[in-house]
């Protein structure tokens, strides 16, 4: 635990992936802040989160791995230089955080130096040679939200009480949505998510979104899969309108300045957990409670599942469920 009086000057955040778990760790970049206002914070992360790193205001480096295509040709020449150039950004560090918790993480924090190295221990730990690598550990306080989690590991650390509320993060944009907006009510719709047993019926999404007469209806994508999905809403809602695919912090500004967003559990409705918009999100195989964004604004719908299977956190048959059973005919 730390208990020094002077303040730390540098510290390394390890979280290589998700898109959604770099966003639930932004509470932590936050608080150091807030408590090491003059700090530099560098962010280790994979090739497709390095955009929602490289993003925060807050961050000072974001260092790229890409840590799949080097374990398809680890020794080959390319290989060599992409891992020398990663190590020759790292520094010294007060504070190394490796909040990942796998063997890859561990490896990859292991490169930069530094004496402390803080990260989850054994009975929270994803992959346990992980604890190999770290040297002050911490379980995150049970039944918690995901972003109390990351963040409790360094609260602990310090010695803070529990009670931190993160602040919006406004990612770095010079994107304008007014063309997009209406000056009636606009309800940001995101309903894709990457399990389909995560996702609302065609027909009970439509059936909601038929009834929000007196709003522009905005339904957003990222794949070409998602873009037919939309598309087909699009074509049954005289009020909905297909926003273009955005980069990260683009689509950021534009939820905050909407007047609501629907969405399932997925990246999008991470990321709108990082404004002050309000939320109405959709959960089956995975819990409310824990991955809703936090506030009194984000509001949460619970499917039950009709074979009568609960969970702390996520289903244990959500990569093999096929029905979905839970989430298609939610009511809204």
């Amino acid at each position: 635990m730390y208990s020094g009086e002077d303040g730390l000057n540098k510290f390394l955040i390890i979280k290589t992936s998700s898109l959604g778990d770099i966003i639930h760790t932004y509470p932590v970049v936050s608080y150091l802040k807030q408590k090491f206002p003059s700090s530099t914070i560098d962010w280790i992360a994979e090739k497709p989160c390095i955009q929602l790193v490289s993003a925060h205001p807050e961050v000072s480096q974001a260092i790229e791995v890409n840590t799949k295509k080097w374990r398809k040709s680890p020794l080959s020449k390319q290989t060599r230089q992409e891992f020398a150039n990663f190590k020759s950004q790292l520094s010294t560090y007060d504070l190394i955080i490796d909040l990942q918790g796998n063997l890859k993480s561990g490896f990859l924090g292991f490169q930069a130096k530094g004496e402390i190295r803080l990260g989850f221990a054994r009975r929270s730990v994803p992959e346990w040679p992980n604890l190999l690598f770290t040297n002050v550990r911490f379980n995150p306080t049970p039944r918690r939200n995901i972003r109390q989690d990351y963040l409790s590991i360094v609260l602990q650390f310090f010695q803070d009480k529990e009670d931190y509320f993160p602040p919006s993060i406004k990612l770095q944009s010079s994107f304008d949505p007014t063309p997009y907006l209406s000056k009636k009510k606009n309800l940001l719709v995101c309903p894709s998510a990457n399990w389909e047993n995560k996702k609302l019926s065609h027909k009970t999404l439509l059936l909601f979104l038929k009834q929000q007469t007196e709003t522009q209806i905005l339904l957003i994508h990222g794949s070409e899969q998602e873009k037919k999905q939309v598309d087909s809403l699009a074509r049954e809602l005289p009020n909905a309108r297909v926003v273009p695919k955005l980069i990260f912090p683009d689509l950021q500004k534009l939820m905050d300045s909407v007047d609501e967003i629907l969405a399932m559990d997925s990246f999008p409705l991470h990321l709108a957990g990082t404004t002050s918009t309000p939320t109405l999100s959709i959960f089956g195989p995975s819990s409310a409670e824990k991955y809703r964004p936090l506030g009194s604004q984000h509001r949460s719908i619970q499917g039950l599942c009709p074979y009568g299977i609960t969970f702390e956190k996520r289903c244990p048959k959500l990569r093999t469920c096929k029905t979905g059973a839970c989430i298609k005919d939610v009511i809204l």
